[in-house]
Parts: structure tokens; C-alpha cells; sequence
């Protein structure tokens, strides 16, 4: 996601903390201040003044980080380049072969780690990176045997589309930062405007505000679930004070009188944490989601709620065999099966889509990668399974994914999935 909703909020997908915007006048503030776009903006004039081979460095690698995190990955290839003839060091190094092996250039992103080895003076320490160049690569080679085929959507946009979820209708909500007639914010980290709810209905090309009282102007919302019977929908939201950085929160509305109540938030939401990509178990008493609380794993972890009579329990994290130092993110559940985006398990690169479930209803079988095409090197998550509009016997399964290869209109896009 986008670096947050979380990549995006992705993250969009994937941020620490959604930071405030205030008047900037030089590139170092503003990636200090994670303004990446206005960032990428400014950089280049200072790289190109400055005399100083040090500071032309540093000025690479932060554009190299702004690029990476507005998902622009040649540009994030050369500037980390840019950075290492500029002498910058191990960090550079790394995030250019992570950068070459989430464009799929893996016998590069091979020959970076073992240079980034060597320069440790530990010849073996990027051996499981090397390794899994040599999965995915093979993989990608192996991709036309895979029963999936995906395509991409007719109502993506330029700007950042992601994490659909299914209504009883047939229709989809998403989100996107393609911005209301009405809204003239911009958010700093993307440069595009907040993040909102959409819908489409799946008889019309239409695209409209899932809700003005869910949606705001100043605010990023996104990333919903919705219960069984869909008047109940949890999702993100990420405010804070003015001047202050802003957290995501997970939020709750229910459908009363033909329209959503004010969104409350969730009584366990701790300050200064991220929560975000909520999912209903089947049975609608317990929530999924991912958050980046530091008594997890590492990173983004994926936790579990269950609803008690006044309010949800404390959440519980879910186990090492689904969650990793990393981030895992964007969870899913399909009956007793989990879906759900990880950095930390053996990929393609990126976050990729897995797959696990419960085994006599008490522990998580060994996660299965979903593979090519369903994966890339790219950053693929929010993973639907759609029932409501299975219409053909020959297709199995079928439903959507996010994914910000480089085949797509715009930032993230969504994308059809088949399997035959």
C-alpha cells in the first residue's frame, strides 16, 4: 500500500506514523518531516549544489528512501545507486539490492548481497536474500503453470486504489486517494489527496463516496470490513492533533435508520500505535487486524479480537508460524482459512500474499505463498475471495487483490483474480 494505509495509511501501506504537514522550505525538512513528494521535489536542486561528496550522498539516500516510499522503483534503483558512488555506505548498498530484487532484476539483486557481505567482512550474511532471489526467480519462470490468472480492473485510477471488500449486492468498496471534487488537502507523504471509502456497483461504472459521515476531508479512511449481515463495518482512520504526527485507529459504525452512525474507536486502541486492515471472522464475534504495537513480533503483526458483550477483548497476537520480525499486514479471512500480506516469509519481495488455516480449529498450518501471478516483486495484498458474483462452473475461485507492479495504471491498483 502503499506505504499506509499503513504500504499505505500503505502503507498505504505501510507508515510508522502518519506525519503532519506544515510550511517547508529545503528537501532534508521535508523528509524529516515524511513529506516524500515535496521531498522528491526539492532534493535534486540541493544534490546537484552541493560540492561535498559526504552530503551528496546523504542527499541520494534520502532521495533513494522518498522514492521507495512513494513506490517508484527505478527511481528509487538509481538513487541508491547514486548513493553508493557517493560512498554512503552499508545502507545504501542493502537498499539498493532490496530495490533490485523487488523490481525482479534477481541475478543484480544477487550480486548486491554478496558485495553487501563482503563489505560486512561476513561473506554468508545475505545467503537467505540470495536464496530467495533464486526461489523467486524461479517461480516468476515457473508462473505460466499456475492455474490463477489475473487482470487488472476497469476503475482504477492514477492515484493509489486498494484493499476492496465485497458487499451483498455485488458491489465494492475500496480505497483510494483519487481525491473528492470538495477536497483540496494534500497529504504530504504521497502528494495526492486523502485517502477515502468508495464504492462501485458492479452494474454501472460509477464510483461514489461510500458515506460522508465514514469519510472526511482531513483525514486518511480506509481499509473496511464489514460483518455478515453488513450493517456493522470496521475500518481505519488516521487523525491526530493539529501540529502533532497522526496515528491510525480502528474505527466502528453501524447501519441504523438508512444510514452509518458517527464512527467510535475501539476501546483497546492504544496512543501512538498503528491499527489497521480489519477483517470479520465468519462468525462476526471476532476481528482481525494488523498493528505495529512494539510488544509484537516486529513490524506490523497480525493480532485477534474476540467481541464480548459491552465492548471487543484485549487483542491477542497471533503466533511465529504467521508473524515474523517483519511486517505482516492486510488479513483476510475465507471460512477458516487466512489470507494475509508478509515481508518476512520467503517472496518474491515486498509484501506477497500467503496463506494458512486452522488445523482442528486449534493451530495455524506451515503458510503457503501464493505464487506468481497472484505475487511479483511488487508489494500484493489485500487478498478477497468473492462468492457473490461466481457465476462461470469452469472458475474455482475468484475475487480481487492490490498490487503495486508495474503493469498497473497507478500507484497501487487493484486487480481481478481466476482460478481455473
Amino acid at each position: 500500500m502503499k506505504n499506509i494505509f499503513l504500504f499505505l495509511f500503505s502503507f498505504l501501506i505501510f507508515c510508522n506514523s502518519c506525519s503532519f504537514v506544515q510550511k517547508i522550505n529545503d528537501g532534508t525538512t521535508a523528509y524529516e518531516r515524511k513529506q516524500f513528494a515535496l521531498a522528491i521535489k526539492m532534493l535534486p536542486a540541493e544534490y546537484d549544489e552541493e560540492n561535498s561528496l559526504i552530503n551528496k550522498g546523504k542527499i541520494a539516500f534520502m532521495l533513494a528512501e522518498s522514492y521507495k516510499r512513494t513506490n517508484q522503483i527505478e527511481q528509487t534503483i538509481d538513487w541508491y545507486k547514486t548513493a553508493c558512488d557517493n560512498s554512503y555506505g552499508i545502507d545504501a548498498l542493502k537498499g539498493y539490492a532490496d530495490a533490485l530484487k523487488k523490481a525482479e532484476r534477481y541475478e543484480e539483486a544477487k550480486t548486491a548481497y554478496k558485495e553487501l557481505g563482503i563489505e560486512l567482512g561476513s561473506p554468508y550474511e545475505y545467503r537467505k536474500d540470495i536464496s530467495s532471489c533464486d526461489i523467486a526467480a524461479r517461480w516468476k519462470k515457473e508462473a505460466s503453470n499456475n492455474s490463477y490468472k489475473t487482470t487488472s480492473v476497469d476503475f482504477n485510477s492514477s492515484q493509489g486504489d486498494y484493499a476492496p471488500v465485497l458487499l451483498k449486492n455485488g458491489g465494492i468498496v475500496f480505497t483510494s486517494d483519487r481525491g473528492a471534487a470538495n477536497d483540496q488537502e494534500k497529504y504530504g507523504w504521497t502528494g495526492n489527496r486523502y485517502s477515502d471509502l468508495y464504492m462501485k456497483d458492479q452494474t454501472s461504472t460509477e464510483i461514489n463516496n461510500f458515506s460522508e459521515i465514514i469519510n472526511t476531508i482531513e483525514h486518511n479512511e480506509g481499509t473496511a470490513a464489514f460483518n455478515s449481515d453488513y450493517t456493522e463495518i470496521i475500518f481505519t482512520q488516521c487523525a491526530g492533533a493539529e501540529n502533532e504526527d497522526h496515528y491510525c485507529k480502528l474505527m466502528s459504525s453501524f447501519y441504523e435508520n438508512d444510514t452509518w452512525s458517527k464512527p467510535k474507536v475501539l476501546k483497546f486502541i492504544k496512543a501512538n500505535i498503528n491499527y489497521g486492515h480489519p477483517t470479520f471472522h465468519s462468525s462476526d464475534n471476532i476481528i482481525f487486524f494488523s498493528s505495529n504495537d512494539p510488544d509484537g513480533w516486529g513490524g506490523y503483526d497480525i493480532y485477534a479480537s474476540e467481541r464480548g458483550e459491552e465492548s471487543w477483548s484485549e487483542p491477542r497476537l497471533l503466533g511465529r508460524s504467521i508473524n515474523t520480525e517483519q511486517d505482516e499486514k492486510f488479513p483476510m479471512m475465507d471460512g477458516d482459512t487466512l489470507y494475509f500480506a508478509s515481508e518476512g516469509h520467503t517472496g518474491m519481495c515486498g509484501l506477497d500474499i500467503f496463506k494458512t488455516y486452522l488445523q482442528n480449529g486449534k493451530k495455524w498450518v506451515p503458510v503457503q505463498n501464493m505464487l506468481p501471478p497472484i505475487n511479483s516483486g511488487s508489494d500484493d495484498f489485500g487478498f478477497v475471495v468473492d462468492y457473490i458474483n461466481k457465476k462461470d462452473p469452469k472458475v474455482l475461485q475468484h475475487g480481487y487483490l492490490t498490487s503495486n507492479r508495474p503493469s498497473g495504471l497507478g500507484d497501487d491498483d487493484i486487480y481481478k483474480f481466476t482460478k481455473v
